[in-house]
């Protein structure tokens, strides 16, 4: 396989987490919303659990991003699986540092 190849397989993957967040989050934010229209007694919870994904993405983006690494690599194709790694990593350490940040805004008492 090609240098290049190799490269644009790992852009691929990283995509591919790129597009997995997006129908995750906005499949959830639909459901929520959906949920909120029918005036769902518990939408507390609901909430909830969209904060927990919105704001946790890095944790909980594993819930889809493990089962889509073995079958890639089960298929053979290890270049795009180390890209959808990468993207998972970058994720959880964006997210590591938004929380942060957060964080120093509420100094220790």
């Amino acid at each position: 396989m090609s240098r290049r190849s190799k490269f644009s397989n790992l852009i691929a993957g990283i995509i591919l987490v790129i597009g997995m967040h997006l129908v995750a989050t906005s499949s959830l934010f639909g459901f929520v919303l959906l949920l909120s229209m029918i005036n769902y007694t518990q939408i507390n919870i609901i909430e909830q659990i969209f904060i927990i994904y919105f704001f946790g993405i890095g944790i909980t983006q594993l819930i889809y991003i493990i089962p889509v690494a073995f079958k890639l690599n089960r298929q053979g194709r290890a270049p795009v699986m180390h890209g959808v790694l990468i993207g998972a990593v970058l994720t959880a350490l964006i997210n590591g540092g938004y929380w942060l940040f957060v964080l120093s805004l509420y100094p220790p008492r």
